[in-house]
């Protein structure tokens, strides 16, 4: 059976259902210690505004505040649906990950 590359509608909402309440790093140049607590800053973030719809804005806020607190500053906090960016940071401080299988986040220190 030869493939497309294209995923139907069925198998996409198949594929999100399966991803609610899960966190997927898409890139990172982290170590391996950092990368869980940056993440588990990241997945509270989200979740702790969330009550009935993603605050985005107090999310990104939550997330720079606790990283800048945890790593010192001076870090910075891209999240939503649907961007594009291009960014200069630090060595070992940047991280790409998907929430949930649509919400994309980026941190990095600059």
């Amino acid at each position: 059976m030869a493939t497309t590359g294209t995923v139907d509608k069925a198998t996409l909402a198949d594929l999100q259902k399966a991803m609610i309440g899960r966190a997927v790093i898409k890139d990172t140049d982290m170590n391996p210690e950092m990368q869980g607590e940056v993440q588990d800053v990241i997945v509270s973030g989200i979740e702790n505004n969330s009550a009935q719809r993603l605050n985005v804005e107090a999310a990104a806020k939550y997330i720079k505040e606790n990283l800048d607190r945890k790593f010192g500053p001076s870090w910075h906090c891209i999240l939503g649906e649907g961007y594009a960016c291009d960014l200069h940071m630090q060595e070992k401080t940047m991280m790409y990950m998907f929430y949930n299988g649509k919400i994309a986040v980026i941190v990095f220190k600059a």
